[in-house]
């Protein structure tokens, strides 16, 4: 798209005074009478060097500038500079795993923090009427290319899918999925950004709605259906009884399985309720340690922990997590700590940070996401694959 000038004078002539939905409406609405608004949030333009905490001369968009100009807090752009990426859910949360960070080393107040949350929601939240896109009919229509794939592996594997072979089913759902979203980002249809943005899950939504129900669990024999049918094209007379299992599945996880989560919790505090950490300082000497790979997408879970490196300890932090990314560290653990207390090098700096001293009732965390998930399945009874490698959770001592 062209760079747009108007666009440009526009966006850089506006005071934080100035941002309210009112102007959003005359900036991105479209009105009665017009048949496109007078900005679109992607329309381009060039943010001039050291305009607004960018280094160089940029290229952005309007809904980019907006976000950097009005949400994201000044001292977040005073350390990392202007934002110039797609907006969507995993930037939004990498934004602000880098904004909890700041809060927690004091760098960034709980009211700054506090104040992006509400300008976030109401940009977000409160505009999206108007500027979200909205489903329609060219997105349900199930696409050629994508049931003719899924006919193909469904005559291919058939042995395998009477079975209910739960690897096949998986396979043939992201071969199909894989053709049916090419397709849908050639025809530029504004409504593949509920998938695309990642708010919407495109393998449990689109899938059933337009090309297969999939893998379904059968709740009294615990075996897997895989169902052809979507619901577009119709469901076929065989697969409703079967498709109708998973109301049974939803409402039982939402039920039994919620109450059977929230039973661990409570066992969970009462086991390790007394695991506490030592005073700050503290040191077992422990000569163990777990030898992981630090992983780009999971750096900052290793943040304010400590490694061996040499003959000493190394404090990961912002400053220096990325030179171990994709590195081998030996990381100290409380799996391996020798204190009667869980040691503060064993433990890292967090807890500390965060004034929590009584560390074992934390482990609530671990029933409280499977509580979660029991009742995430009423809107998504799925079959998902994790490769989980042994080898990374066995420590030879």
């Amino acid at each position: 798209m062209a760079i747009n000038k108007a666009l440009a004078s526009e966006m850089l002539s506006l005071e934080e005074k100035d941002i309210n939905t009112a102007l959003i409406k005359d900036l991105f609405a479209i009105r009665m009478g017009q048949d496109k608004p007078k900005y679109q949030t992607y329309d381009k333009f060039i943010l001039p060097k050291g305009k607004w905490y960018n280094a160089e001369e940029i290229e952005t968009t309007a809904g980019r500038y907006l976000i950097n100009f009005y949400v994201l807090p000044k001292k977040f752009l005073e350390k990392f500079g202007y934002q110039n990426i797609t907006m969507d859910t995993k930037a939004i949360g990498k934004l602000e795993d880098k904004l909890g960070n700041m809060v927690l080393n004091d760098e960034l107040t709980g009211k700054e923090y506090t104040q992006y949350l509400d300008r976030m929601e109401w940009i977000s939240i409160g505009t999206a009427y108007f500027l979200a896109p909205t489903m329609d009919y060219n997105i349900n229509v199930p696409i050629p290319e994508a049931i003719k794939r899924r006919d193909e592996l469904f005559d291919e594997y058939a042995k395998d899918i009477k079975k209910g072979d739960p690897n096949i089913a998986n396979k043939i759902e992201k071969d199909v999925l894989a053709v049916a979203e090419e397709k849908l980002k050639q025809s530029d249809n504004d409504a593949y950004d509920f998938f695309a943005s990642g708010e919407f899950s495109f393998s449990n939504n689109y899938k059933k709605t337009s090309i297969m129900s999939g893998a379904i669990e059968n709740p009294y024999t615990h075996k897997l259906d895989i169902l052809k049918s979507n619901y577009i094209d119709g469901i076929s007379k065989y697969d409703i009884p079967i498709l109708a299992n998973l109301t049974v599945i939803g409402g039982y996880s939402r039920g039994v399985e919620t109450q059977s989560s929230g039973y661990e919790t409570k066992k969970l505090g009462n086991i390790m309720q007394t695991v506490i950490v030592d005073e700050p300082g503290s040191d077992c000497h422990t000569p163990y340690f777990a030898e992981i790979v630090i992983n780009p997408s999971q750096k900052n879970m290793f943040l304010e922990r400590y490694i061996l490196e040499g003959s000493g300890l190394v404090l990961l932090s912002e400053k220096n997590i990325d030179k171990y990314v994709g590195k081998k560290v030996k990381l100290r653990s409380p799996m391996f700590c020798k204190g009667e207390k869980i040691c503060n090098k064993c433990a890292g700096e967090l807890f500390y940070k965060l004034g929590v001293r009584n560390v074992g009732l934390l482990t609530s965390t671990f029933s409280g996401s499977l509580m979660n998930l029991s009742m995430k399945k009423f809107h998504d009874a799925s079959v998902k694959f994790t490769h989980v490698p042994v080898e990374d959770f066995i420590k030879e001592i």
